[in-house]
């Protein structure tokens, strides 16, 4: 059992071998007791305790305070007599060195405004710490050449520039659109207003919020393009008219309903200045000097807003999603022309050194799931672009940048749905053109096979052309034309299934490259829990066919906080994973989950995914706890048509439990039967499900909370998205009890051929074709799943030891999970033991460590 509270975390040290010993440093204010892998806000510093960090030259980061000013201090000695470095007057809780340090131990401290130095800490730089020494900030805005232009193209460069992007598609595209805006009406601030009403003043927020965004967006779609279109022919048709525009937008209230919406705001602050820089010898000095003073109200007040705050915040979305990008273009435009813009520049770099890629580890994976994550595409790769050509420093070293297609691959496959976690995950039927857009870039950045598959299928799909992605076309034109391609005779080599530890997803195939008979499943149970856009769905699963949603999470989202994205679509209820007494898992960061074991075969694909910590959290002043102690959920995969689910409960206390599923569109149940019908456009599929004590079959196709499209959400066409009802199936216990086990037992099959189950009465076997099952249903007996196939050539174990045609494979660690394949005649054996990610495993060292002191 994988019980990870901070009042047991001595016993696991011990289980798993861990080297938990503490420094004889005194602990640092900001090494206190944590409950979440990644709390909301930073209440520890990093990198301590001894360990290794990310890069040499490392970032110290430590809580911050708004308004605060910190001294930083750095010695490979603990009295800082020998190689010190220091730095005080930051207005930001970041410090990063910008040099390669000594292998060694190093010590450090930091001090808010004039208070005492806080305790020492300590890192560990080694011979295999990955080397990233990066110029300071001074070197870097030094690097900004003097004369404008300066943002979509340097001004030394742009006669060359426009003379290798003529004849280009894309160009093309950009004169067309550009000269379809000249006929465009000129934005007035009214358009920010909102043109209708909600029933209450939360939806009429809501909805203002919308106007105002999408009136920025469209401002930033025109003066862009404009910029874009003159730089590409030098035509002033398009500064004439942008001109015109830009004076309009100039006269407008900084603060006033274009201000509204943070992420309309920066689309004016930016386009503004990009226009400015881009149009510089043909306006006047009275033209700059108004359109200086709108953009610099704004960008003053995201850098007001963001310092102190946005370094200390597990996840600030829109900030790294395009506003950080916007305001780097707008600091460009404007150094040398605002003071502050120096500074501003100074607190993106810092910031972007010591946190990028934000939401994600380095496994590839992105927190906030498949959709959100094209939101950050264009930041990721346009802002390190930015950084390398001022500083000639790589800034996509992270192993991250190099993993993240193949996260893609497997979590949005080309003609497929997506994994469905996460707000909007249920948005596209298929990855579009901006996914092929990122990875053709993400090909031509790092020669990566896999990245030109995923976006050459996916246009191939669409039958669309990559000049036709609008997203990445100016770095095409600026930087990715020049790269070439990787070479590909044939499709890259892909496993059917793979794992992601580090934000907690895992993804079975059948058939991965050929998304019309793919049979998918998706799995989640996450350390990052259920923070921003991200689900109380730890230990859920989605499963699709043929590209198409099948069994997946359900509801709707017409805005954050709407009362039916917080009570179904977010809340536990809408996925398809279990509720305690009624109850889902709390919206906390102290609700986290993980993937402990996973193992990949020819024929089977097993996962397990820890959900004990789920429901409970503690974190920002909330303590919730529903009585659970062990949440844990085992995933088979039996190709081609099978999917096992088995789960292993156990509350504090008698419980009811609820086994959920959706389907969009019908469920059939047959409680004599135990069994579930449902089909999606392409396959049929029947679930058998079985439990340890007596079920309800129960069976709605109505929400328990009502949903209404009052935002006028639209789909990826543009057409008004209709929220129609969806089906819901609970299999909820008659009877409380402190254990539960489920088996779920999903056949899919195109042509509704099922496969008859045929019990053992003796021993419980259970047959499907040609697989075989034996799952542990007596809760006073360890959870166990047995799998083999009918020739015995594939068996696995989730515990113990594999017997097979009366020989015995045993592994040192008999809980350890086990598959054996027979492979030319010859036994291969995988074994998986439990393996925890490296946040939970910080989060256990300092706990340990805490109590530890506290105890002395």
């Amino acid at each position: 059992m994988i019980y990870l509270r901070k009042h047991i975390v001595i016993c696991f040290a011990v289980l798993y071998g861990w080297n938990l010993k503490v420094q004889s440093q005194s602990i640092s204010t900001a090494q206190v007791a944590l409950d979440a892998p990644y709390p909301k806000i930073r209440i520890w510093t990093s990198p301590s305790r001894g360990e290794q960090p990310r890069f040499n030259s490392p970032s110290l980061q430590w809580p911050s305070i708004k308004k605060a000013i910190y001294s930083v201090r750095l010695s490979s000695s603990n009295d800082f007599s020998k190689q010190v470095i220091e730095k005080s007057g930051l207005p930001y809780a970041i410090f990063n060195p910008h040099k390669q340090l000594a292998n060694g131990k190093w010590y450090w401290q930091y001090k808010t405004n004039d208070g005492p130095w806080n305790s020492l800490d300590s890192f560990v730089i080694t011979a295999t710490t990955r080397k990233f020494p990066t110029p300071d900030s001074k070197a870097l805005i030094s690097a900004i050449p003097s004369e404008h232009p300066r943002v979509l193209v340097r001004k030394n460069e742009a006669l060359g520039f426009r003379s290798q992007a003529a004849g280009q598609k894309e160009t093309a595209l950009i004169i067309q659109e550009a000269n379809g805006f000249l006929k465009k009406p000129i934005s007035k601030e009214s358009m920010a207003l909102p043109t209708y009403k909600g029933k209450d003043d939360f939806e009429n927020d809501k909805i203002a919020l919308l106007a105002s965004k999408w009136t920025g967006w469209k401002i930033q779609k025109v003066l862009n393009t404009f910029s874009q279109a003159y730089v590409l022919t030098g035509d002033t048709v398009y500064f004439k008219t942008a001109r015109a525009w830009m004076m309009e937008i100039s006269s407008w209230d900084p603060n006033g309903p274009s201000h509204k919406n943070d992420f309309g705001d920066a689309g004016i602050m930016s386009s503004l200045a990009i226009g400015l820089d881009t149009f510089w010898d043909l306006l006047t000095v009275e033209e700059r000097a108004k359109i200086i003073k709108q953009t610099s109200a704004r960008a003053k007040y995201f850098y007001t807003l963001w310092v102190g705050q946005v370094e200390s915040r597990s996840s600030s979305m829109h900030v790294w999603q395009h506003i950080l990008h916007n305001m780097l273009q707008t600091s460009l435009a404007l150094s040398g022309e605002v003071p502050e813009a120096k500074k501003w520049i100074e607190y993106i770099y810092e910031l972007w050194i010591a946190q990028s890629p934000k939401m994600a580890e380095e496994d590839g994976a992105w927190f906030n799931g498949t959709s959100y994550f094209g939101m950050n595409t264009l930041t990721l790769i346009d802002v390190s672009s930015i950084f390398k050509d001022l500083t000639g420093v790589d800034f996509m070293r992270s192993p991250w940048f190099k993993n993240n297609s193949r996260w893609l691959s497997y979590s949005f496959p080309p003609n497929s749905v997506a994994d469905g976690f996460c707000n909007d995950g249920d948005k596209y039927t298929s990855p579009n053109l901006n996914y092929a857009g990122y990875t053709d870039a993400m090909a031509r950045l790092f020669n990566d096979p896999y990245a030109a598959w995923y976006s050459k299928t996916i246009l191939n799909g669409l039958d669309k052309d990559i000049a036709e992605d609008n997203e990445f076309r100016w770095f095409r034109l600026l930087r990715g034309l020049q790269m070439k391609l990787p070479l590909q005779s044939s499709a890259p080599a892909f496993p059917e299934a793979a794992v992601f530890p580090e934000i907690g997803v895992a993804y079975m195939h059948t058939s991965l490259q050929n998304s019309k008979t793919d049979l998918m499943l998706s799995l989640r149970s996450s350390p990052y829990a259920s923070m921003a856009h991200t689900h109380a769905d730890q230990n859920t699963f989605n499963i699709a066919y043929g590209g198409k949603r099948l069994f997946y999470n359900s509801g709707y989202r017409p805005a954050m906080g709407d009362p039916h994205f917080l009570d179904w679509h977010k809340h536990t209820q809408g996925h398809n994973g279990i509720l305690i007494d009624g109850k889902g898992q709390p919206f906390n960061a102290g609700a986290y989950g993980f993937i402990p074991r996973f193992m990949h075969g020819n024929q089977i694909s097993y996962a397990v995914g820890d959900a004990s910590n789920a429901y409970s959290g503690k974190d920002e002043g909330q303590n919730i706890n529903l009585g659970m102690k062990v949440s844990k959920r085992h995933y088979i995969m039996l190709r081609p048509s099978i999917v096992i689910i088995y789960d292993d409960l156990e509350a504090d206390h008698p419980a009811s439990w609820s086994w959920l599923l959706h389907n969009d569109n019908k469920m059939i149940i047959d409680p004599l039967k135990k069994t579930i019908l449902a089909k999606n456009e392409l396959a049929q599929a029947q679930v058998s499900l079985f439990s340890s004590s007596a079920i309800d079959f129960n069976l709605t196709d109505q929400f328990s909370v009502p949903v209404d499209n009052w935002t006028n959400k639209v789909n990826e066409d543009g057409d008004t998205v209709n929220f129609k009802n969806q089906w819901h199936f609970k299999g909820v216990s008659t009877e409380k009890k402190e254990k539960m086990r489920y088996l779920a037992i999903i056949q899919v099959k195109p042509n509704g051929s099922f496969e008859p189950l045929i019990t053992n009465k003796v021993n419980g076997e259970i047959t499907i074709g040609n697989w075989h099952v034996s799952a542990e249903m007596n809760t006073a007996k360890p959870a166990l799943i047995k799998a083999w196939n009918g020739n015995h050539s594939t068996v696995l174990v989730s515990s113990g030891n594999i017997v097979n045609l009366g020989k015995t494979y045993s592994a040192r660690d008999a809980s350890s999970s086990k598959l054996l394949e027979m492979i030319n005649g010859k036994p291969t054996i995988k074994e998986a033991k439990d393996e925890i990610p490296a946040s939970i495993k910080r989060l256990m060292l300092m706990n340990q460590q805490v109590g530890s002191i506290k105890n002395n």
